[in-house]
């Protein structure tokens, strides 16, 4: 509900009524939403696949109802305007929450047009593209990598080798998606040869640097709550993302401010109103990091579950009350109580995917949950994107140590066993 609790047909929701969320996206990383959302006696109407809402309605009381979205466009953000707007017009919700990046733009409008809490068409607009982000930080002066905005690759030859390493990289993608570090001439001269006709891109001056997140809670452009989360990657060319530390920083005072500090510049920038911001940086040195992206949506990889672990609050329930026009109650960020993680696990080459032996990672009391991502005969690589990551898990430990002694622990445990088949078949489980 807007935050003064009126509709923008200057009507009032009936106080005797439950109120309704309309959720835009309702992925796996997402049932955290609906989880919350019965424990709050909210009802909930999702726009989603037919195939997901069948996995999703036995399990979930709160739902009573669905708009379809087609299952081979679900990828496109211009998929989800449309049946999000017949939802919303037959649901009149007191609150509209998007989940992943192809629901950002869908979401806002809806909110928009109902006078209902949200990051803003502007935060909105700006998520979803990175070379109107880096126009934006520009503009107002935040630390981000030399760039150039480029409708074919090879049009920024000269720029790129005069400053190589580069980052080559999608204007709206995630999951680490096209994401790609050009090192040598001879590299770009491929990359070119490769991606001259794929359309515009970023290309960024390469910043050396930890990567981090920051995870923001907004209410009305002021931010309650921030968590800073470390991550490791596969490091170049491609940094697809292995390990997510959450609540890190007790012992880093310099790096918790300066994080902060760039996430509360990044909203005032942005225009964020209200919603979740996840900011993503490298830290050159503690005291200056520098922007990579930013997206004002549920981050993927669990961290928000991680978020939640970390500092013992449902933070699902918190966004919720976030969209609904109200302020939570929530932690500052700066004392969690756990180390919460996400593990995920690359193949060690390429082929088809045998066998995949996770029995190492069961009825351990610090491991909360795993499963496989990808089935046997499905084709497999060392990661170059999200998608090629063979199992995940959700870790909770006591302390950083023991997540990152577990992490590697669970990675040694895994038995995968690869074969040459050529005509395997991806599948995901």
């Amino acid at each position: 509900m807007a935050d003064d609790q009126r509709r923008t047909d200057g009507t009032r929701p009936a106080a005797d009524r439950p109120r309704t969320v309309l959720l835009v996206g309702a992925g796996v990383m997402a049932e955290g939403y609906l989880h919350a959302a019965q424990a709050l006696g909210l009802r909930v109407g999702v726009v989603e696949t037919p195939t997901r809402r069948a996995v999703l309605a036995d399990r979930f009381p709160c739902l009573v109802d669905f708009e379809p979205v087609d299952e081979s466009a679900a990828a496109r953000d211009e998929s989800w305007l449309a049946p999000a707007t017949t939802l919303a017009a037959r649901l009149r919700p007191d609150a509209v929450l998007g989940f992943a990046e192809p629901h950002v733009l869908a979401t806002a409008m809806v909110q928009h047009r109902l006078g209902l809490p949200g990051p803003g068409l502007d935060a909105a607009t700006v998520s979803r593209n990175k070379a109107l982000q880096r126009a934006e930080f520009g503009r107002t002066g935040l630390p981000q990598p030399a760039h150039r905005h480029t409708r074919r690759l090879s049009e920024a030859t000269d720029w790129a080798l005069e400053r190589l390493p580069v980052v080559v990289k999608p204007v709206s993608s995630q999951g680490s998606q096209g994401v790609e570090r050009v090192g040598t001439p001879a590299d770009w001269a491929d990359a070119v040869a490769r991606r001259d006709t794929e359309g515009p891109l970023l290309v960024e001056r390469y910043v050396e640097g930890q990567e981090y997140s920051v995870e923001a809670l907004v209410h009305r452009g002021r931010v309650l709550f921030t968590n800073l989360t470390r991550k490791e990657t596969t490091g170049p060319p491609h940094f697809v993302e292995l390990l997510h530390e959450a609540g890190y920083g007790t012992d880093r005072p310099v790096l918790r401010k300066a994080a902060e500090e760039l996430c509360r510049g990044v909203v005032a920038a942005l225009g964020m109103v209200t919603g979740v911001a996840h900011l993503e940086f490298r830290a050159v040195a503690d005291g200056e990091p520098v922007i990579m992206e930013v997206a004002v949506r549920t981050p993927g990889d669990h961290i928000m579950e991680l978020v939640g672990r970390a500092h013992r609050f449902d933070v699902f329930g918190a966004l919720l009350l976030l969209a609904l026009g109200e302020e939570p109650a929530v932690p500052d960020g700066h004392h969690p109580v756990r180390s919460a993680g996400s593990l995920f696990l690359s193949s060690p080459g390429s082929g088809t995917l045998a066998a995949l032996d996770l029995s190492g990672w069961a009825d351990r009391p610090d491991v909360a949950r795993y499963d496989a991502r990808l089935a046997p005969g499905a084709p497999v690589r060392p990661a170059e994107d999200s998608g090629d990551r063979l199992a995940w898990a959700v870790l909770d430990c006591a302390t950083p140590d023991a997540l990152r002694a577990l992490a590697a622990e669970l990675v040694n445990g895994a038995v995968v066993d690869l074969t040459d088949d050529p005509g395997a078949h991806l599948e995901t489980v």
